[in-house]
């Protein structure tokens, strides 16, 4: 007895694998409204996910023959609903759109389970709806669609405060569910405006035409009847009219061009998982009567920013600071740039670079001041006379009443000490005020490059922010999904709703810091400072980076090398610094100086005078001259030469000589001072460059290893087993590693224009011919070794 019970058992476990081995077959049938191109995108979606979900328990079938079309009429869609229930072969029936979901969400009960996947009101359109939220009516379930018109037309109105609104959407399901325009109506009124339905259809030109002068809004509900091209035209038309636009089906169509929407990207996703599980509930016999019609309602706010800019609009502050940017950085300029075309331009027009040329200029020409001294000086001058007649009379003809004299004097130094000295040290000077010039434009190379990069750091910071922003709203739907469970508590929500707003202040302070960094870069290259322009990304495999240069990179391999690339680029700071070479220029100038104050002692100056002296006419009294005094010459000259010394100053020149040699011996030890520093400048900021060039690698790391920390976190967190507070530590240190990462690019280099800057050549704006120079005193240096 015992053996048969046996054997029985076994049998009956192999008949049960064998059923469950059995994929069962599961055979739809589907009501569409119309035929269009965008007719099937739900039904392929809904039988994708479904098959999917249950491959593992059906075989999921879905023939083109049981693909029902009624021709966007009400009465088509209730015959097709006839034929699938009479038809045994389908086990359960959809309607895929609004009028076939009308039809089937209005009637039942039936013998075979029905779903009508795309309802908007049930209370607008009379359809069953129990106490639990369910049809209540047997084998009929409905979906509420996660969308409100009336709530997008209040955001919308405090958006732009409409007068005259234009409603764009299928006439079928105008005339097939009057219930609907009723809905419109009532919310438009309630809002106090005015409104225009403009019909859908294949003659965008038409329905432009139909969008008149005195709609001042427009907003979109979903159309079978446009493709994606023939939309894409529409929302292009709008806007060329300048007209504020909101989609019902929100970020999806505002990334197409539309102004804003409020519905999430994920609604799309959510309505066919919701299909999908319904259908799959019903495959397993549940009763399609018992099961929710909603699908909750998910607010974001999105606005399209190169939309606003094209309607020249401009959201509020507060708008702002609730929705979700996207475009918000300009394209539409013309103005492009990056690090090394605003390092260009901060060259040829930074203020700082103007003014350091002007002072070259300046020096120049007293340089030549200082040689005017030591060549000949002429001059010439015309003079006329009148004296009163008695004074005449009486001068016996030397002195007449009138009398014009032409004179010229001419002197040239021989031999001047002050003049030799001034014009050596002017020469020197002006050599030193050149080297001022390579210093700042040294300054403003590093100044531009660290204004360029502190810009990405801020775009790439509040790029973060916004994510930031994001991450958050969505941990607030999660902690809504599980208070709406029990699985968590009010807290949750409160300390989410606190978290967003500190992301947006985070948001909003990054947003501020990028304007700033933007008017900053645009004061140093001398434009107007709030003129927009796109920026270009830093490359970190950029060949002109030293670090990619094998020539270079070969010596730097192991910390020996390394180190004796230290002392090469401490030489090379010592020979190309323009600070060091000025003040070797003011030495020199002071050594000239001390030089002129000794030989003051003892050199005197000489040098050589002479003129002339015309009478060019005389006349009225006073004129003849006595025969006894003798006729003077019309043309007299002189000419000599003098030298002088002074003897005695009361010790000016000893103490000038003491001056000049105790300035000399100050800027020595200034030099020897400043060289000591720019040796330790050198060797840190190669050390910043080799620690900062690690930190790239490192902190990619630790970026990958915190953003999966968090999702992890993120997913447990949804399932109830982790608490909010651990939730908030994995996505502070996701973002805090994020903006590591993103910064050790930036911050490398800034490092190594730091070290441009600090020996005094920038290997990265090195022309070829000079990369060849310096891999050639390289080379021979570490030989030298």
């Amino acid at each position: 007895m015992k053996n048969k019970c046996l054997l029985l058992a076994i049998y009956g476990l192999f008949v049960c694998s064998l059923s469950f081995g059995q994929d069962s077959i599961l055979r739809l049938g589907v009501i569409v409204d119309c035929r269009t191109a965008n007719s099937n995108l739900l039904t392929e979606g809904v039988l994708k996910e479904v098959r999917t979900l249950l491959k593992s328990n059906f075989e999921v079938i879905l023939e083109n023959k049981d693909i029902l079309y009624s021709d966007c009429n009400v009465d088509m869609a209730k015959s097709n609903l006839d034929l699938l229930l009479q038809d045994d072969r389908i086990d359960i029936i959809l309607g895929v759109d609004a009028i076939g979901s009308h039809v089937i969400a209005s009637n039942g009960p039936y013998k075979k389970p029905a779903l009508a996947c795309i309802t908007i009101n049930p209370q607008v359109q009379k359809l069953p709806l129990s106490k639990k939220g369910t049809s209540g009516v047997k084998n009929l379930s409905y979906i509420v669609l996660p969308y409100s018109p009336q709530r997008d037309l209040e955001v919308f109105q405090d958006m732009v405060d409409f007068k005259n609104i234009g409603i764009i959407l299928d006439e079928a399901t105008f005339n097939s569910i009057p219930s609907l325009p009723q809905f419109l109506v009532s919310s438009l009124n309630s809002l106090g405006t005015k409104h225009k339905f403009i019909f859908a259809k294949s003659d965008i030109d038409a329905m432009l035409n139909d969008i008149t002068n005195d709609l001042d809004a427009i907003y979109y509900l979903p159309s079978d009847q446009l493709t994606l091209e023939s939309q894409k035209k529409l929302i292009e038309g709008v806007n060329n009219k300048g007209i504020p636009s909101f989609s019902l089906l929100g970020r999806s169509d505002v990334q197409s061009g539309v102004l804003a929407g409020i519905a999430p990207k994920s609604n799309a996703g959510r309505l066919i998982r919701r299909i999908a599980l319904n259908i799959q509930r019903m495959a397993n016999g549940e009763n399609a009567g018992n099961m929710a019609v909603a699908l909750s309602q998910k607010e974001e706010l999105v606005i399209n920013m190169a939309t606003a800019r094209q309607i020249d609009y401009s959201p509020d502050w507060d708008i702002l600071s609730e929705a979700l940017q996207i475009n918000e950085l300009r394209e539409d300029v013309d103005r492009r740039v990056n690090i090394y075309s605003v390092i260009a331009e901060g060259l040829e027009k930074n203020l700082d670079i103007v003014i350091a040329k002007k002072d070259v200029a300046f020096s120049r020409e007293e340089v030549n001041v200082a040689k005017s001294a030591s060549l000949p000086q002429l001059d010439v001058s015309a003079s006329h006379s009148l004296l009163d007649n008695n004074t005449a009379v009486i001068s016996n003809g030397q002195n007449p009443q009138h009398k014009g004299n032409a004179s010229s004097s001419l002197s040239q130094v021989i031999y001047s000490e002050q003049v030799s000295a001034n014009r050596d040290i002017q020469q020197i000077l002006l050599r030193g005020v050149e080297a001022s010039l390579q210093a700042q434009s040294l300054d403003i190379i590093f100044d531009v490059s660290n204004a360029y990069l502190g810009l990405l750091r801020t775009k790439t910071a509040e790029k973060i922010q916004k994510q930031n922003l994001e991450l958050t709203r969505k941990n607030l739907e999660l902690a809504r999904v599980s208070n709406s469970i029990g699985e968590s508590g009010p807290s949750d929500l409160y300390r989410w709703q606190s978290e967003i707003s500190t992301a947006k202040a985070n948001l909003l302070n990054a947003t501020a810091q990028r304007i700033q960094a933007e008017l900053a870069l645009n004061q140093l290259v001398y434009r107007p400072i709030n003129e927009p322009f796109i920026t270009e990304e830093v490359d970190i495999t950029d060949p002109r980076l030293v670090i990619n240069d094998q020539r270079v990179g070969k010596y730097i391999n192991n910390p020996r090398d390394f180190y004796v690339y230290a002392d090469f680029l401490v030489e090379e700071t010592m020979r190309n610094l323009p600070t060091l070479r000025k003040l070797s220029f003011d030495i020199s100038a002071q050594e000239r100086s001390r030089t002129l104050a000794r030989r003051n002692l003892y050199a005197p100056t000489i040098a050589l005078s002479g003129g002339t002296n015309y009478e060019l006419y005389r006349g009225g009294a006073g004129t003849e001259i006595p025969v006894e005094f003798g006729s003077p010459n019309d043309l007299n000259w002189s000419l000599g030469v003098g030298a002088s010394l002074p003897i005695f100053t009361g010790g000016q020149r000893k103490a000038q000589y003491q001056q000049a040699k105790i300035q000399t011996e100050i800027l020595n030890t200034t030099k020897e001072n400043l060289e000591r520093q720019f040796e330790q400048q050198t060797r840190s900021a190669l050390e910043n460059v080799r620690a900062s060039f690690r930190n790239i690698e490192l902190t990619k790391d630790a970026e990958l290893a915190a953003s999966k920390n968090f999702e992890l976190i993120q997913d447990s967190y949804s399932k109830g087993a982790v608490t909010i507070t651990q939730l908030l530590d994995a996505q502070n240190a996701a973002i805090s590693a994020q903006l590591n990462s993103a910064n050790a690019v930036y911050i490398f280099m800034i490092d190594m224009f730091g070290m441009g800057r600090s020996t005094g050549q920038y290997y990265v704006l090195f022309t070829e011919e000079q990369k060849v120079d310096y891999a050639a005193r390289l080379k021979e240096y570490y030989e030298s070794k």
